[in-house]
Protein backbone atom coordinates (compact mmCIF):
# COMPACT_ATOMS: atom_id res chain seq x y z
CA UNK A 1 0.00 0.00 0.00
CA UNK A 2 2.83 2.37 0.82
CA UNK A 3 4.33 1.88 -2.64
CA UNK A 4 0.96 2.51 -4.25
CA UNK A 5 0.52 5.76 -2.35
CA UNK A 6 3.98 6.99 -3.28
CA UNK A 7 3.56 6.23 -6.97
CA UNK A 8 0.07 7.71 -7.30
CA UNK A 9 0.01 10.61 -9.74
CA UNK A 10 -1.44 14.02 -8.88
CA UNK A 11 -4.56 13.82 -11.10
CA UNK A 12 -5.72 10.67 -9.23
CA UNK A 13 -5.32 12.03 -5.71
CA UNK A 14 -8.46 12.00 -3.61
CA UNK A 15 -9.83 15.15 -1.98
CA UNK A 16 -8.36 14.10 1.38
CA UNK A 17 -4.94 13.44 -0.14
CA UNK A 18 -5.01 16.86 -1.78
CA UNK A 19 -5.94 18.46 1.54
CA UNK A 20 -3.08 16.60 3.21
CA UNK A 21 -0.64 18.16 0.75
CA UNK A 22 -1.81 21.72 1.41
CA UNK A 23 1.12 23.99 2.09
CA UNK A 24 1.91 26.05 5.16
CA UNK A 25 0.60 29.30 3.71
CA UNK A 26 -2.94 27.88 3.91
CA UNK A 27 -2.47 27.31 7.63
CA UNK A 28 -1.21 30.89 7.99
CA UNK A 29 -4.27 32.24 6.17
CA UNK A 30 -6.65 30.39 8.47
CA UNK A 31 -4.76 31.57 11.56
CA UNK A 32 -5.17 35.14 10.30
CA UNK A 33 -8.84 34.32 9.68
CA UNK A 34 -9.27 33.42 13.39
CA UNK A 35 -7.37 36.50 14.56
CA UNK A 36 -9.39 38.84 12.32
CA UNK A 37 -12.83 37.64 13.40
CA UNK A 38 -11.80 37.42 17.05
CA UNK A 39 -10.70 41.07 16.89
CA UNK A 40 -13.93 42.15 15.14
CA UNK A 41 -16.38 40.43 17.53
CA UNK A 42 -14.48 40.42 20.83
CA UNK A 43 -16.66 43.23 22.25
CA UNK A 44 -19.93 41.43 21.38
CA UNK A 45 -19.17 38.30 23.38
CA UNK A 46 -18.58 38.13 27.12
CA UNK A 47 -16.71 34.85 26.80
CA UNK A 48 -13.66 34.68 24.53
CA UNK A 49 -13.85 30.89 24.70
CA UNK A 50 -17.41 30.95 23.36
CA UNK A 51 -16.38 33.41 20.63
CA UNK A 52 -13.55 31.13 19.52
CA UNK A 53 -15.97 28.21 19.49
CA UNK A 54 -18.36 30.14 17.21
CA UNK A 55 -15.49 31.18 14.94
CA UNK A 56 -14.42 27.53 14.81
CA UNK A 57 -17.85 26.60 13.45
CA UNK A 58 -17.53 29.30 10.81
CA UNK A 59 -14.07 28.00 9.99
CA UNK A 60 -15.25 24.40 9.55
CA UNK A 61 -18.00 25.32 7.09
CA UNK A 62 -16.10 28.14 5.33
CA UNK A 63 -13.06 25.91 4.84
CA UNK A 64 -15.30 23.01 3.82
CA UNK A 65 -16.91 25.20 1.16
CA UNK A 66 -13.60 26.53 -0.14
CA UNK A 67 -11.76 23.21 -0.37
CA UNK A 68 -14.76 21.34 -1.78
CA UNK A 69 -15.15 23.85 -4.59
CA UNK A 70 -11.49 24.59 -5.34
CA UNK A 71 -9.99 21.12 -4.92
CA UNK A 72 -12.90 18.92 -5.98
CA UNK A 73 -15.60 20.63 -8.05
CA UNK A 74 -13.30 22.77 -10.19
CA UNK A 75 -10.87 19.94 -11.12
CA UNK A 76 -13.66 17.38 -11.63
CA UNK A 77 -16.22 19.44 -13.51
CA UNK A 78 -14.98 22.90 -14.51
CA UNK A 79 -11.56 21.83 -15.78
CA UNK A 80 -13.15 18.98 -17.74
CA UNK A 81 -15.60 21.42 -19.39
CA UNK A 82 -18.69 19.98 -17.71
CA UNK A 83 -19.95 23.43 -16.88
CA UNK A 84 -23.58 22.50 -16.27
CA UNK A 85 -22.66 19.97 -13.60
CA UNK A 86 -20.20 22.42 -12.12
CA UNK A 87 -22.82 25.15 -11.72
CA UNK A 88 -25.33 22.74 -10.16
CA UNK A 89 -22.86 21.21 -7.72
CA UNK A 90 -21.39 24.63 -6.93
CA UNK A 91 -24.79 26.06 -5.97
CA UNK A 92 -25.69 22.89 -4.06
CA UNK A 93 -22.42 23.00 -2.12
CA UNK A 94 -22.82 26.68 -1.19
CA UNK A 95 -26.43 26.14 -0.06
CA UNK A 96 -25.67 22.92 1.81
CA UNK A 97 -22.73 24.42 3.66
CA UNK A 98 -24.67 27.59 4.44
CA UNK A 99 -27.67 25.64 5.76
CA UNK A 100 -25.32 23.44 7.78
CA UNK A 101 -23.60 26.48 9.27
CA UNK A 102 -26.92 28.21 10.00
CA UNK A 103 -28.36 25.13 11.76
CA UNK A 104 -25.14 24.68 13.76
CA UNK A 105 -25.13 28.33 14.85
CA UNK A 106 -28.82 28.13 15.75
CA UNK A 107 -28.22 25.10 17.98
CA UNK A 108 -25.17 26.72 19.60
CA UNK A 109 -27.00 29.97 20.32
CA UNK A 110 -30.05 28.10 21.59
CA UNK A 111 -27.96 25.93 23.91
CA UNK A 112 -26.44 29.08 25.41
CA UNK A 113 -29.76 30.98 25.58
CA UNK A 114 -28.46 33.51 23.08
CA UNK A 115 -31.26 35.70 21.60
CA UNK A 116 -29.71 35.33 18.13
CA UNK A 117 -30.99 31.73 18.11
CA UNK A 118 -34.47 32.85 16.98
CA UNK A 119 -33.27 34.88 13.98
CA UNK A 120 -33.31 32.03 11.44
CA UNK A 121 -33.30 34.22 8.33
CA UNK A 122 -30.45 36.51 9.39
CA UNK A 123 -28.42 33.51 10.59
CA UNK A 124 -28.84 31.80 7.21
CA UNK A 125 -28.01 34.99 5.26
CA UNK A 126 -25.00 35.56 7.49
CA UNK A 127 -23.86 31.98 6.85
CA UNK A 128 -24.42 32.34 3.11
CA UNK A 129 -22.57 35.66 3.06
CA UNK A 130 -19.71 34.22 5.11
CA UNK A 131 -19.25 31.22 2.82
CA UNK A 132 -19.52 33.36 -0.30
CA UNK A 133 -17.07 35.99 0.94
CA UNK A 134 -14.44 33.46 2.02
CA UNK A 135 -14.83 31.50 -1.21
CA UNK A 136 -14.54 34.64 -3.35
CA UNK A 137 -11.54 36.04 -1.47
CA UNK A 138 -9.53 32.83 -1.16
CA UNK A 139 -10.68 31.67 -4.59
CA UNK A 140 -9.26 34.85 -6.11
CA UNK A 141 -5.97 34.25 -4.30
CA UNK A 142 -5.92 30.64 -5.53
CA UNK A 143 -6.65 31.67 -9.14
CA UNK A 144 -3.88 34.26 -9.00
CA UNK A 145 -1.31 31.84 -7.58
CA UNK A 146 -2.32 29.17 -10.10
CA UNK A 147 -1.92 31.70 -12.91
CA UNK A 148 1.55 32.65 -11.68
CA UNK A 149 2.54 28.99 -11.34
CA UNK A 150 1.14 28.25 -14.79
CA UNK A 151 3.14 31.07 -16.36
CA UNK A 152 6.30 29.91 -14.58
CA UNK A 153 5.71 26.38 -15.80
CA UNK A 154 5.17 27.56 -19.38
CA UNK A 155 8.36 29.62 -19.23
CA UNK A 156 10.26 26.64 -17.82
CA UNK A 157 8.90 24.34 -20.54
CA UNK A 158 9.73 26.89 -23.25
CA UNK A 159 13.23 27.39 -21.81
CA UNK A 160 13.78 23.63 -21.76
CA UNK A 161 12.51 23.33 -25.34
CA UNK A 162 14.86 26.07 -26.54
CA UNK A 163 17.78 24.53 -24.64
CA UNK A 164 17.07 21.16 -26.25
CA UNK A 165 16.84 22.75 -29.68
CA UNK A 166 20.10 24.63 -29.15
CA UNK A 167 21.87 21.46 -28.02
CA UNK A 168 20.54 19.65 -31.08
CA UNK A 169 21.65 22.41 -33.45
CA UNK A 170 25.04 22.61 -31.76
CA UNK A 171 25.44 18.84 -32.02
CA UNK A 172 24.81 19.03 -35.78
CA UNK A 173 28.04 21.00 -36.17
CA UNK A 174 30.14 18.03 -35.10
CA UNK A 175 29.07 15.44 -37.70
CA UNK A 176 28.94 18.13 -40.39
CA UNK A 177 32.51 19.19 -39.65
CA UNK A 178 33.71 15.63 -39.10
CA UNK A 179 32.35 14.56 -42.47
CA UNK A 180 34.34 17.30 -44.23
CA UNK A 181 37.51 16.65 -42.21
CA UNK A 182 37.50 12.89 -42.83
CA UNK A 183 37.06 13.56 -46.53
CA UNK A 184 40.15 15.77 -46.36
CA UNK A 185 42.22 13.04 -44.70
CA UNK A 186 40.96 10.40 -47.14
CA UNK A 187 41.94 12.63 -50.04
CA UNK A 188 45.49 13.04 -48.71
CA UNK A 189 46.29 9.48 -47.57
CA UNK A 190 47.40 8.28 -51.01
CA UNK A 191 48.41 11.64 -52.43
CA UNK A 192 50.60 12.84 -49.56
CA UNK A 193 50.87 10.61 -46.43
CA UNK A 194 52.93 13.23 -44.56
CA UNK A 195 50.25 15.84 -45.09
CA UNK A 196 47.62 13.29 -44.10
CA UNK A 197 49.47 12.75 -40.82
CA UNK A 198 49.69 16.51 -40.20
CA UNK A 199 46.01 16.81 -41.05
CA UNK A 200 45.11 14.18 -38.46
CA UNK A 201 47.02 16.16 -35.82
CA UNK A 202 45.05 19.30 -36.72
CA UNK A 203 41.86 17.28 -36.69
CA UNK A 204 42.75 15.98 -33.23
CA UNK A 205 43.14 19.56 -31.97
CA UNK A 206 39.78 20.53 -33.42
CA UNK A 207 38.01 17.54 -31.94
CA UNK A 208 39.58 18.21 -28.55
CA UNK A 209 38.10 21.70 -28.69
CA UNK A 210 34.69 20.31 -29.58
CA UNK A 211 34.74 17.72 -26.81
CA UNK A 212 36.22 19.66 -23.91
CA UNK A 213 36.35 23.41 -24.54
CA UNK A 214 32.93 24.32 -25.88
CA UNK A 215 30.44 22.77 -23.47
CA UNK A 216 29.56 26.18 -22.01
CA UNK A 217 26.88 28.47 -23.36
CA UNK A 218 29.56 30.99 -24.33
CA UNK A 219 33.32 30.80 -24.78
CA UNK A 220 36.15 33.32 -25.05
CA UNK A 221 36.53 34.78 -28.53
CA UNK A 222 40.21 33.74 -28.43
CA UNK A 223 39.21 30.06 -28.34
CA UNK A 224 36.75 30.47 -31.19
CA UNK A 225 39.40 32.21 -33.30
CA UNK A 226 41.97 29.52 -32.51
CA UNK A 227 39.48 26.93 -33.69
CA UNK A 228 38.84 28.87 -36.91
CA UNK A 229 42.56 29.24 -37.60
CA UNK A 230 43.13 25.52 -37.03
CA UNK A 231 40.29 24.78 -39.41
CA UNK A 232 41.80 27.08 -42.04
CA UNK A 233 45.17 25.35 -41.59
CA UNK A 234 43.49 21.96 -42.01
CA UNK A 235 41.77 23.00 -45.23
CA UNK A 236 44.91 24.59 -46.64
CA UNK A 237 46.72 21.29 -46.10
CA UNK A 238 44.10 19.56 -48.19
CA UNK A 239 43.73 22.14 -50.94
CA UNK A 240 47.34 23.29 -51.07
CA UNK A 241 48.18 26.50 -52.95
CA UNK A 242 45.20 26.29 -55.23
CA UNK A 243 43.20 28.59 -52.96
CA UNK A 244 44.32 31.89 -51.51
CA UNK A 245 43.06 32.31 -47.94
CA UNK A 246 43.30 35.64 -46.14
CA UNK A 247 42.33 36.40 -42.55
CA UNK A 248 42.16 40.05 -41.49
CA UNK A 249 41.47 40.81 -37.81
CA UNK A 250 40.61 44.40 -36.84
CA UNK A 251 40.21 45.98 -33.43
CA UNK A 252 40.67 44.33 -30.03
CA UNK A 253 39.52 40.74 -30.47
CA UNK A 254 39.84 39.66 -26.86
CA UNK A 255 38.14 40.03 -23.52
CA UNK A 256 34.63 39.03 -24.60
CA UNK A 257 32.65 35.87 -25.28
CA UNK A 258 30.40 34.50 -27.98
CA UNK A 259 28.42 31.31 -28.49
CA UNK A 260 30.67 28.44 -29.65
CA UNK A 261 30.56 27.21 -33.26
CA UNK A 262 28.77 30.34 -34.38
CA UNK A 263 31.29 31.36 -37.05
CA UNK A 264 32.61 28.02 -38.30
CA UNK A 265 29.58 27.14 -40.50
CA UNK A 266 30.22 30.25 -42.61
CA UNK A 267 33.88 29.34 -43.01
CA UNK A 268 32.98 25.74 -43.84
CA UNK A 269 30.54 27.01 -46.42
CA UNK A 270 33.24 29.18 -48.00
CA UNK A 271 35.64 26.25 -48.35
CA UNK A 272 32.90 23.96 -49.58
CA UNK A 273 31.79 26.23 -52.41
CA UNK A 274 34.98 28.12 -53.25
CA UNK A 275 35.69 28.20 -56.96
CA UNK A 276 37.87 25.56 -58.58
CA UNK A 277 39.26 27.49 -61.50
CA UNK A 278 42.56 26.85 -63.27
CA UNK A 279 42.84 30.29 -64.85
CA UNK A 280 41.29 32.56 -62.22
CA UNK A 281 42.00 33.33 -58.60
CA UNK A 282 40.24 31.04 -56.14
CA UNK A 283 39.96 33.10 -53.01
CA UNK A 284 38.54 33.04 -49.48
CA UNK A 285 38.65 36.12 -47.29
CA UNK A 286 37.65 36.22 -43.64
CA UNK A 287 37.55 39.54 -41.79
CA UNK A 288 36.66 39.98 -38.13
CA UNK A 289 36.31 43.38 -36.48
CA UNK A 290 34.98 44.81 -33.25
CA UNK A 291 33.60 48.28 -32.59
CA UNK A 292 32.37 49.02 -29.07
CA UNK A 293 29.79 46.30 -28.36
CA UNK A 294 29.46 45.06 -31.93
CA UNK A 295 31.32 42.20 -33.58
CA UNK A 296 31.27 42.01 -37.37
CA UNK A 297 32.38 38.96 -39.34
CA UNK A 298 32.66 39.01 -43.13
CA UNK A 299 33.18 35.81 -45.13
CA UNK A 300 33.94 36.12 -48.83
CA UNK A 301 34.65 33.46 -51.41
CA UNK A 302 34.75 33.14 -55.14
CA UNK A 303 32.57 30.41 -56.57
CA UNK A 304 31.99 28.79 -59.93
CA UNK A 305 29.28 30.08 -62.20
CA UNK A 306 27.31 26.90 -61.66
CA UNK A 307 28.15 25.56 -58.18
CA UNK A 308 27.21 22.04 -57.19
CA UNK A 309 23.85 22.45 -55.51
CA UNK A 310 22.68 25.56 -53.65
CA UNK A 311 25.32 27.61 -51.88
CA UNK A 312 24.58 27.11 -48.19
CA UNK A 313 23.05 23.94 -46.82
CA UNK A 314 22.21 22.43 -43.46
CA UNK A 315 25.12 24.16 -41.72
CA UNK A 316 23.83 27.64 -42.58
CA UNK A 317 20.23 26.72 -41.79
CA UNK A 318 21.28 25.54 -38.35
CA UNK A 319 23.39 28.60 -37.59
CA UNK A 320 20.54 30.91 -38.64
CA UNK A 321 18.26 29.19 -36.15
CA UNK A 322 20.93 29.36 -33.44
CA UNK A 323 21.29 33.08 -34.08
CA UNK A 324 17.54 33.52 -33.64
CA UNK A 325 17.66 31.71 -30.31
CA UNK A 326 20.93 33.05 -28.90
CA UNK A 327 20.93 36.61 -30.24
CA UNK A 328 17.27 37.58 -30.73
CA UNK A 329 17.05 41.17 -32.02
CA UNK A 330 20.81 41.41 -31.46
CA UNK A 331 22.15 40.26 -34.80
CA UNK A 332 21.96 40.96 -38.51
CA UNK A 333 22.85 38.48 -41.23
CA UNK A 334 23.26 39.62 -44.81
CA UNK A 335 24.08 37.23 -47.66
CA UNK A 336 25.15 38.61 -51.03
CA UNK A 337 25.23 35.92 -53.71
CA UNK A 338 26.41 37.41 -56.99
CA UNK A 339 27.76 35.70 -60.12
CA UNK A 340 31.21 34.49 -59.15
CA UNK A 341 31.28 35.69 -55.54
CA UNK A 342 29.50 34.90 -52.28
CA UNK A 343 29.66 37.20 -49.24
CA UNK A 344 28.21 36.73 -45.77
CA UNK A 345 28.17 39.62 -43.30
CA UNK A 346 27.23 38.85 -39.72
CA UNK A 347 26.93 41.52 -37.02
CA UNK A 348 26.43 40.62 -33.37
CA UNK A 349 25.59 42.90 -30.48
CA UNK A 350 27.64 41.49 -27.62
Amino acid sequence: MLLQKNTMTAPHLSLWQKLYRIKAHHVLLWVLYFIFWAAVYKHQYTSMLFLLFVISMYFIFNAGTFYSVVYYLIPKYFNTHRYGLFILTFIATILLMSVGLAVTLHLIFKAHDNPYAEFYGPIFMMSLSSNGTVLAALGAVKLFTDKVKGERHLRAVEHQRLESELQYLKAQVNPHFLFNAINSVYFLIKKDPDKASETLIKLSDLLRFQLYDCSDEKIAIEKELEYLQNYIALEKLRKGDKIKVAYAPEGILSGFQIAPFLLIPFLENAFKFVSNSNDKLNEIRFKLSRTDDQLTAVFYNTHDAQPKGPVGGIGLKNVKRRLELLYPNRHTLHIDDTPGTYTVTLTLTL
